[in-house]
């Protein structure tokens, strides 16, 4: 087990990153406070993160990190809270107190990625939900499937049936709170995978899905009834 006492000294290089994060409060605060956010920078020993209101110093966390390739799981400190613009949000400097060695290691590819990835308009991120997909304008049955992937500006779906490039769709997430979401087909794969699925490339139509519609996501599949664990993995 890995534990670190002085993380936020600069022993550690640090990564501009934004990846979203679910947090809950471990310590015995009442009421207990959970909720969605951004990590902006990260390294091996903490992270700055940026919430929608302030946290006490000190306090202790629980935080999953939606990282690439693997998702990381730590508990951590708050060690500095400063606002934000307009105190419409608020950045936090955390150190990591605790994370499981099989954490320690997604952490470690997710920062080799971050500094190996070509830079997309959108990063995309790991997401699995079920979906249902309906072609607009065209009386049918939704087809099932799952999601692969998302980014603000779309999401990599496969599903059982093929649906053709250009081809307007409503996607439906089937996750505790219900989201749908209209964009456009712009790729196909003309055979399925190995879960007899096809894959297809899909673009939100209209605009970016909000910040927050974005982070709602993460916090839906990983819902208050099923709280963070930090428990190792495999």
């Amino acid at each position: 087990m890995l534990h670190w006492q002085t993380c936020m000294r600069q022993r550690f290089v640090r990564h501009s990153v934004q990846i979203p994060l679910i947090y809950k409060r471990l310590d015995k605060a009442e009421p207990c406070q959970a909720g969605t956010g951004w990590v902006e920078d990260l390294g091996e020993g903490g992270a700055r993160l940026k919430l929608p209101c302030p946290l006490l110093r000190g306090c202790h966390l629980g935080i999953v990190i939606f990282s690439e390739p693997e998702v990381v799981e730590v508990e951590a400190r708050v060690v500095w809270v400063r606002a934000g613009g307009q105190r419409t949000f608020y950045y936090h400097g955390v150190e990591f107190i605790y994370i499981s060695p099989p954490y320690y290691h997604s952490l470690l590819k997710a920062l080799a990625q971050t500094k190996s990835l070509e830079q997309r308009t959108y990063r995309r991120f790991s997401l699995t939900p079920p979906v249902s997909c309906r072609v607009e304008r065209v009386n049918g049955p939704s087809l099932e499937g799952q999601m692969r992937d998302i980014s603000r500006g779309g999401a990599l779906i496969a599903l059982r049936e093929q649906c053709l490039p250009h081809t307007e769709v409503e996607i439906t997430l089937h996750t505790p709170r219900i989201d749908r979401m209209p964009g456009t087909v712009q790729w196909a794969s003309d055979s399925a995978d190995d879960a007899g699925l096809f894959p297809h490339g899909i673009e939100f139509l209209h605009e970016l899905l909000e910040a927050h519609t974005f982070l709602s996501l993460f916090g839906s599949a990983h819902s208050e009834e099923t709280p963070v664990a930090l428990t190792p993995k495999g």
